[in-house]
């Protein structure tokens, strides 16, 4: 693993390989061959052509966003004329305006700290957001289970040091109220959609990072610090412009709006509904 190379060997050691990272250059080798951003290389990807085959089969489908309903039509050349769009959605009577006391109170974290929720693992990428933030004063809290990951855990506390926080489970009302107390929700993701935690967190009015690699645009649009999942200088800038803004700046308070108007769980349950009644009309 690259970072765990910069470890073992010094920030020098892996300088020319984050470059080719940045640039979507840098090939993976893996047991089973090469491959790069791209998906070029000598590893074995019948598998995709078999989930487009399936998808064929398909009386409809429903994704989250527009962006990823074209990455479907584009790359498992799907050419199906009954789908839609179910955007996530978020319960505000659970997440909105919580008390971020509760999650002082559970953890005795005082000062201000940026968080991410969800599993530990290489696809949320939080080695490189602790590798992004390695020399600022800042505080991280990661939230999630890191059983199937423990290694990639281990390297994050590795490269943070104390500054790291890591807590594998908490209860819902104590999660809710942790985005609360947050200066920061940062998930540079290299596979989400948009991090429904990124929503969790944005209905508190919390400053949110997302990344540039995934559909998070279409959730986020101009409410929102992107930055590029391989590159920590752009982590770093967007974090810091996001701690910089607090809570109460007009971009997270438009997209708080936006996700209580356009991102609830009718509108999902409306969209699911309706492509439902076109797959059962046309079967």
């Amino acid at each position: 693993m690259l970072l765990q190379e910069a470890i073992n060997n010094g920030e020098n050691s892996i300088s020319e390989k984050l470059k080719l990272l940045s640039n979507r250059e840098l090939k993976v080798h893996l047991p089973e061959g090469t491959i790069d951003s791209m998906g070029n290389g000598s590893m074995n990807l019948e598998w995709i052509k078999e989930a487009g085959k399936l998808l064929q089969t398909c009386n409809g489908i429903l994704p989250n966003s527009w962006l990823e309903l074209k990455a479907i039509q584009s790359d498992l050349n799907w050419r199906g004329k009954n789908y839609g769009v179910a955007h996530y959605g978020v319960n505000p009577q659970k997440f909105m305006d919580a008390d971020p006391g509760i999650f002082r109170k559970y953890t005795g974290i005082k000062g201000d700290f940026i968080i991410q929720a969800g599993r530990v693992e290489p696809g949320k990428n939080q080695a490189m957001l602790c590798w992004a933030l390695k020399d600022c004063d800042i505080p991280i809290v990661l939230v999630g289970k890191d059983e199937h990951w423990p290694s990639y855990a281990k390297l994050c506390k590795q490269i943070a040091g104390d500054k790291l926080t890591l807590i594998k489970h908490m209860p819902q009302e104590v999660l809710a109220s942790g985005y609360a107390a947050a200066r920061v929700h940062c998930l540079p993701s290299w596979m989400d959609t948009c991090g429904l935690v990124s929503l969790e967190a944005g209905i508190n009015g919390t400053p949110i990072v997302g990344s540039t690699f995934g559909h998070e645009l279409e959730y986020l649009k101009d409410d929102a610090w992107l930055a590029d999942p391989g590159n920590p200088e752009s982590i770093k800038e967007a974090v810091l412009d996001a701690w910089a803004a607090g809570r109460n700046n007009k971009r997270s308070q438009n997209l708080k709006k936006r996700i209580l108007s356009d991102f609830n769980w009718e509108k999902t349950a409306d969209q699911t509904e309706k492509i439902y009644i076109k797959a059962i009309e046309n079967a």
